[in-house]
This record gives C-alpha cells, sequence and structure tokens, in this order.
C-alpha cells in the first residue's frame, strides 16, 4: 500500500515524515515564494482532481510539476499511473530529497520547468500523454511563466494534455498566452476544501 506523505502516522520513536515533509515545505516556500506559491502542500482533495484529469488511455508519459511534498505524486498513483509512466520534476533540493525518500520507485528529477523539453529528452521521454504542474505561475515573472507554458505546450504535443491548478479565478495561462500556444482551456473542478480553495484547469491543443 502507498504511504500518504502528509497523512502518514508518526513513528513512535523519531519525528513524523509527515511533520518533516510539511515543514521543509514551509521553509521553502519562505525561502523562494515566487518558486514555491503557498505555505501549505496541497490538499488530498486537490490532488485527487488534478490526478483525475490523466487520461492513461493516452499515450505516453504523465510528467509532474513542482511535486512538493508528493500529495499530487501520491494521488498519480494512487489513480493507477504506472510508476514507469511518471516522471516528476522538484526543482528544490531538500524537497527533491524528500520526494526520492517517498518514492523510490519514481524517476524524479531534481530540474527547472523552463528546461523542460531538454530534461525530458536526456532521460527518452519522447511523448507525454499529461503534463500535471502545481507551479505558481500568478507570482512568478511573466517571461518566466510564459517560457514554462510554453515548454509544456511543446511537449504535450497534438494529443497531450496540461493539468494546471490555481489559487485565482481566472485561468493561469492567459488568453494570449493561450491563442499563442494554440491551446484552449477549461475548469475542471473549484476545490472548495482546499486551503485557499483552488481551481483545476485543463489545457488542450486546439484541433485544426
Amino acid at each position: 500500500m502507498l504511504k500518504d506523505p502528509i497523512e502518514a502516522p508518526a513513528a513512535k520513536t523519531s519525528r513524523s515524515k509527515p511533520s518533516r515533509s510539511r515543514h521543509h515545505f514551509v521553509i521553502a516556500a519562505l525561502r523562494s515564494p515566487m518558486k514555491i506559491g503557498g505555505f501549505l502542500p496541497s490538499s488530498r482533495g486537490l490532488a485527487r482532481a488534478m490526478a483525475a484529469g490523466v487520461d492513461l488511455k493516452r499515450p505516453g508519459h504523465v510528467v509532474e510539476l513542482g511535486a512538493g511534498t508528493g500529495v499530487v505524486t501520491h494521488a498519480l498513483l494512487q489513480a493507477h499511473v504506472p510508476a514507469e509512466r511518471l516522471v516528476v520534476l522538484e526543482r528544490d533540493e531538500r524537497l527533491h530529497e524528500i520526494i526520492c525518500g517517498h518514492f523510490p520507485q519514481l524517476n524524479v528529477l531534481q530540474a527547472d520547468a523552463i528546461e523542460l523539453d531538454t530534461v525530458l529528452e536526456k532521460i527518452g521521454v519522447t511523448k507525454v500523454c499529461a503534463v500535471v504542474s502545481s507551479l505558481p505561475f500568478l507570482v512568478m515573472p511573466e517571461p518566466v511563466r510564459n517560457a514554462i507554458q510554453a515548454q509544456m505546450a511543446k511537449v504535450i504535443g497534438d494529443n497531450g494534455v496540461i493539468v494546471q491548478f490555481t489559487y485565482g479565478p481566472k485561468s493561469p495561462i492567459l488568453p494570449a498566452q493561450m491563442k499563442a500556444l494554440h491551446l484552449e482551456g477549461k475548469r475542471m473542478k473549484l476545490v472548495i476544501g482546499n486551503v485557499p480553495p483552488a481551481h483545476v484547469w485543463l489545457y488542450s491543443r486546439i484541433k485544426a
């Protein structure tokens, strides 16, 4: 059985992994708020809503960006994404170590999403069925945000999707950027139980 990285029971003899994970997430957020974007990990309800956007009938890998403490990673595995089809990226060094500890069976990379196509090419990933992103686009500088979104649109090709959550009411990929990248988006779900409430968006290539 998979161990939930947030809800796992505490060990009797030492500080629990969930507490350490949450602690390091908060420290990372305080250290780099533009990179982390929130001060609490995503809720399990939000993670499940994001995992629901992945259609495993589509060929290719599932790529998770900004894994944090692994809540969404866990939800993807619980949604039956095979470990060999899941690639996880986390830029923060300490959070990357935590993810590797929680999920030793996964390909977990310490890498920057702004170089996503190069990162995937190096590990031999040629087709992506879904990019599942927890990146904080609303607080990123516009050039960085646009560059990462262009990378996401590039790697999904014509048939993949992007699953992205945001705390704001509007699309985290702005209309002008969607047009430039030939994407269309729809809001999948509002997760009221998350703190703060979060919107899950699904993006796909506009068909000619």
